[in-house]
């Protein structure tokens, strides 16, 4: 079990089901207590409750240039679509629409050919807001937007970055994705 009061992002293991049981923020899967938001991990140790608890109770709305982190929902043949589960350098919960896409003009600099080599479902993402009507779009153009945290296809482990590759360090599977220039530091606050 993590420290009482760890960041955590969706996804990540805070404890096993033997421990304590999921509760507020959280989801049992195969025996392991995960995150399903970002924000601290705070259990109620007398009722034995995994608990996390969101980063801000305010509601927020969202705008053209914001930083924003994502989970990848669905990954298509010429967009990916992406829920927003966080504002960068903000404190608050978003309120109204959470789902966006990105175009695959939107992905890299370079030519995207197919948007399922720069993504994977479940990646975690840091991006720019582009358009918020009639529908958001994110753009991860650009070393300081990608994926900031990705998991392996296979075993679904975090994935490590081992020599510019992303690598396994379970099953050693080496896969690809459009990386921010920070992958795996864990910083979700920074703006750009």
């Amino acid at each position: 079990m993590i420290e009482d009061g760890t960041l955590v992002m969706p996804g990540d293991e805070i404890a096993k089901a033997e421990e304590l049981i999921a509760g507020e923020g959280t989801y049992e899967e195969n025996g392991v207590i995960r995150s399903s938001i970002i924000g601290l991990f705070k259990p109620d140790r007398e009722k034995l409750i995994a608990m996390v608890k969101p980063l801000s109770d305010i509601p927020l709305t969202l705008h053209n240039g914001d930083t924003v982190l994502g989970e990848v929902k669905q990954v298509m043949e010429s967009m990916v679509m992406v829920k927003i589960i966080h504002v960068a350098g903000k404190k608050r919960q978003i309120a109204g629409e959470k789902d966006a896409a990105i175009y695959i003009s939107n992905i890299s600099e370079e030519f995207v050919k197919n948007t399922s080599e720069k993504f994977k479902i479940g990646d975690i993402i840091r991006a720019k807001i582009i358009r918020t009507s009639p529908a958001i779009q994110l753009s991860t153009k650009g070393r300081e937007y990608g994926v900031i945290k990705a998991y392996c296809s296979t075993c679904r482990h975090p994935l490590i970055m081992k020599n510019n590759h992303l690598e396994c360090p379970v099953c050693g599977r080496r896969e690809s994705r459009k990386i921010a220039d920070d992958y795996g530091k864990g910083n979700i606050d920074r703006v750009i």
